[in-house]
């Protein structure tokens, strides 16, 4: 390589150099800069002799550069203009833009706010610096959005050795505001939304066929939104070195590239066809770019599939490292924070490796199949020259990456196509509803997208399982950069005539292109696909059973209830959506996109957060709640956005019945009209829960929310109990619930216990396990330590399931026939139906579901669904609305989780803690 081809990366060197010594305070400016142009003066006086010179001219100018850029970006967010000098304790309102997804955090929403402006009495300020901005889970805030708050705000504080602040500053955030209430204003319409409004429709498309975790993965993949994906399965793929999978990265930009050229392949024959295919394929880059969001990891990667696409074009290994050593130039230049950015290192690095080792490695297995040649040599390649960055960084090692690549590359060019016509079909599906054809192509399109999502899933998480696939190893910093020197000296000595990969045949397609020409002839594996998922469809079939499923879902409550006929009820919706919706979609099969009833025991954020998102993914037949007042951000959008969706809304009354199927029926206890209309009993909500009696043959199980003491004496007193098979414990185990009158009147032979691990109210309670562990025969099961607990029966005999398994069949109490229940009365918006009115709703005739339900709820033709915020949303207009959380005086305590948990289906890896596979 001459002189002139080393300026680039020299100039990358110097700026490079320059932001370091900015952090390091070594290095001033005025030497760099005087030393630089003496020397390209001395280097234009020697001419082609000075190469040399010149190069050390570059990287003394450069490095002035760097040193310069890195002053102006290491600049103290201070000053009376900056968020800083709010810090004083005093509550302040603020209206800002935000500016990228909120990243759901369980029970919260994390967001960043730009262009903020204070409101004084005398005048709007607009502050200098950006805003971290926590909010309660439920409000609708999208990107682009003008949001207002009112909150105090803090400056970050250092944690565990990590400079917190720091990295904050270096993404221009002056300050953290964790705030109680917010008005949405939706953004202007403009370029800007029309891009995020398609986005958001491929989003939800994506989410109404595909069931979670596959959709998280598949969104993350095709859109690069990764908010909502399992933590299991990031932590899998990240000992599985698949951590390039699950976002935007150069090789998913690589295979949008391949796909278009194998598209265009035809033109390569024509007059100018070696120049129409990338120029093409540029120009699709440049819009996916737009499209998944434009975040500076995208354009990262979208800059270094550039300089390999240049290195192709070029024929030569020299090419793409002046291509890359640029595009790294550019972004250091325009945001110098990004050097400390260990995704920049890593996306850097491993292009580099492609570069410079692929080709001779893959040239080394020559003797292998192409199928294991490419992904092995790639893998190892790239893990040459990111090796030291990950030791220093994550200090572990995986031993399993090139055979994990090995298995799953190959899946995601499928995997990106799938979820493309999977978000496509979704949004027509959406709009247009086509009876029979719709519902074979949503079945279609939807199952493929998930079959190949549930496979990288599984492979993944099965590599990841190999005991030793990853070893811990920390090394110090000053080894890492020992490391490239090294490197180099072993590039020289693995040198080649021939060209890299990414170069090799300039003339023809590469492996990417050649792998995308067969994926885009799907044909030949068209009837095995479908015979695929026909065979998983009717091994999904309702068993004649029912299946209630107490899920784990942290420190809340949600219960899934699966009847013989099929219809399904969830009973609460927990505190965190995303977990919510992995645990659904783990106990459903993957075409079930609809519960016929949810039912809401009561408002605290640990029931009712999960329902929204539930309402947006889903299909809902019917929305059941107490009807008590109590302010709650979730709740209130709930009943706001049910209209609008087409979903009946009823209160829940004591005396009323509602028949699931022919053989399964639920009965509600408690609340009646006028308990639901006095005050609360100790001004609690958790009192205004719903109490329902689950019947099914003579199987019987009381659900209870999180009634506590005074609604068990209730019950008790007008003689509404009796022994029952299954006990959902009242709040979570709380010592205030679960009193000695209700077990010695229900006997229960299971009790089941909600509650996430290690959580900070301390449930289960020991007093409340020391009850229950005081009943002979009765049979304890908590989520917080067996996962999800289900109950299987046939209304004579019944068994359970955990993590270690099924346990042994058990008969029931037989306490008699479900009997004849009470109807329901109409809905509180009825649309056309034949509905018994019955205000008192003691006595009547039983209601079948299908009865009760018996008007369509059709998702709305003139604008596709809603979706959920994590993983995008509908682009249907919002007008600006105000949310608050501020909770009534008196109205309790709320017991809102911060417990972890995950999702867990097939051969998902999961903790002692989680669910096993489904049925």
């Amino acid at each position: 390589m001459g002189p002139s081809r080393l300026v680039l990366p020299a100039a990358l060197a110097g700026v490079a150099g320059g932001i370091f010594a900015v952090d390091a305070l070594v290095v001033p400016i005025v030497p760099l800069a005087l030393g630089g142009a003496g020397l390209t003066g001395i280097a234009l006086l020697v001419g082609k002799r000075g190469g040399a010179v010149t190069l050390l001219a570059t990287v003394l100018a450069a490095s002035a550069l760097g040193t310069w850029r890195g002053y102006e970006a290491a600049r103290p967010l201070e000053g009376p203009s900056s968020l800083a000098a709010l810090v004083d304790g005093d509550e302040h309102d603020l209206i800002g833009t935000i500016v990228d997804d909120p990243r759901p955090r369980e029970n919260r929403l994390q967001l960043v706010l730009a262009n903020v402006v204070t409101e004084k009495a005398e005048r709007p300020e607009r502050l200098s610096d950006r805003l971290l901005v926590w909010l309660p889970r439920g409000i609708d805030a999208r990107a682009g959005d003008r949001l207002r708050i009112a909150s105090e705000l803090e400056i970050a504080e250092d944690f565990d050795g990590f400079a917190y602040r720091d990295y904050l500053a270096r993404q221009g955030i002056g300050a953290i505001a964790r705030a109680r209430a917010a008005t949405v204003i939706p953004g202007e319409p403009g370029p800007s939304q029309l891009v995020a409004a398609l986005r958001s429709a491929l989003l939800g498309g994506l989410n109404d066929l595909v069931p979670e975790p596959e959709a998280a993965l598949g969104a993350g993949i095709l859109l690069g939104v990764r908010v909502s994906i399992a933590p299991e399965i990031n932590d899998a793929f990240a000992t599985a070195g698949l951590t390039h999978v699950v976002a935007i990265s150069g090789w998913n930009i690589a295979i949008v590239a391949a796909i278009v050229t194998a598209l265009l392949s035809p033109l390569r024959r024509r007059p100018g066809g070696r120049w129409t295919t990338p120029i093409a394929a540029a120009v699709v880059i440049g819009g996916y770019v737009v499209l998944t969001g434009a975040s500076p990891s995208v354009v990262r990667a979208a800059l270094m599939a550039g300089a390999m696409l240049v290195g192709r074009l070029g024929g030569s290994r020299a090419h793409a490292s002046s291509a890359l050593a640029l595009a790294a130039l550019v972004m250091l230049l325009a945001a110098p924070p990004v050097l400390w950015d260990v995704g920049f290192q890593l996306s850097l690095l491993a292009t580099a490796g492609l570069v410079w080792f692929g080709g001779s490695i893959e040239a080394r297995l020559g003797g292998w199949p192409g199928w294991i040649r490419e992904p092995v040599a790639l893998t190892l390649a790239a893990q040459l020259t990111t090796l030291p960055v990950i030791l220093v960084n994550f200090e572990r090692l995986s031993l399993v990456a090139p055979i994990a690549n090995v298995l799953v590359v190959p899946f995601v060019p499928l995997a990106m196509l799938f979820s493309a016509l999977a978000a496509l079909a979704g949004i027509l599906d959406g709009s247009t509803h086509v009876p029979v054809i719709g519902t074979a192509i949503t079945w279609f399109a939807g199952g493929t997208a998930w079959l190949v999502l549930r496979v990288i899933i599984a492979i993944g998480s099965a590599v990841a399982s190999v005991p030793h696939a990853s070893i811990p190893v920390a090394i110090p910093p000053p080894f890492a950069i020992a490391w490239f020197p090294m490197l180099a000296l072993g590039a020289w000595a693995m040198r080649s005539p021939g060209p890299g990969p990414t170069a090799a045949r300039p003339g023809g397609p590469g492996p990417l292109a050649r792998a995308a020409h067969h994926v885009l002839r799907p044909v030949p594996i068209l009837a095995a696909l479908i015979a695929l998922l026909l065979a998983i469809t009717v091994a999904s079939r309702p068993d004649g059973r029912l299946h209630v499923t107490v899920l784990d879902i942290g420190q809340g409550d949600a219960i899934l209830v699966q009847a013989p006929s099929g219809a399904t009820m969830l009973v609460d919706g927990g505190p965190d959506p995303e977990l919510t919706l992995r645990r659904i979609g783990a106990n459903l099969p993957f075409f079930a996109r609809r519960i016929d009833v949810v039912l809401l025991t009561h408002p605290h954020q640990d029931h009712v957060a999960g329902l929204v998102e539930v309402a947006e993914r889903f299909s809902i037949g019917a929305i059941l709640h107490a009807g008590i007042p109590f302010q709650n951000a979730a709740y209130d959008r709930l009943l706001a956005e049910a209209p609008r969706e087409r979903i009946p809304v009823s209160l829940a009354r004591a005396g009323q019945g509602l028949a699931l199927d022919e053989t399964t029926s639920l009965r509600v206890l408690y609340p009646t009209a006028d308990e639901a209309a006095e005050p609360l009993p100790d001004g609690d909500i958790n009192n205004g829960s719903v109490v329902v009696m689950l019947a099914h043959g003579e199987f019987t199980a009381l659900l209870t929310g999180d009634a506590e003491a005074p609604v068990e004496a209730a019950l008790l007193e007008r003689h509404a109990l009796g022994p029952v098979d299954l006990l959902k414990v009242g709040h979570h185990g709380s010592r205030t619930s679960t009193t000695s009158p209700l077990l010695d009147a229900l006997q229960p032979s299971v009790a089941v216990i909600s509650a996430g691990v290690d959580n900070e109210y301390g449930h289960p309670a020991p007093e409340t396990l020391a009850a229950l562990a005081a009943r002979p025969g009765l049979a304890v099961y908590r989520t917080d330590i067996q996962g999800d607990i289900e109950i299987e029966t046939d209304g004579h005999s019944y068994r359970v399931r955990t993590d270690a398994g099924w346990g042994a069949s058990r008969p029931v109490h037989g306490a008699g026939a479900t009997g004849r229940i009470g109807g329901w009365p109409c809905p509180t918006d009825p649309p056309p139906c034949a509905c018994s009115p019955n205000p008192g709703c003691r006595t009547g005739s039983s209601s079948t579901l299908e009865a009760w339900l018996a008007w369509p709820s059709p998702r709305p033709v003139s604008s596709p669904r809603r979706r959920s915020p994590s993983t995008g949303r509908s682009s249907r207009p919002r007008r600006s609305s105000t949310i608050s959380t501020r909770r009534r005086a008196g109205a309790g305590r709320t017991t809102a989780s911060r417990g972890p948990g995950s999702s867990r289906r097939w051969a998902t890896a999961s903790s002692r803690c989680r669910s096993p596979p489904t049925r």
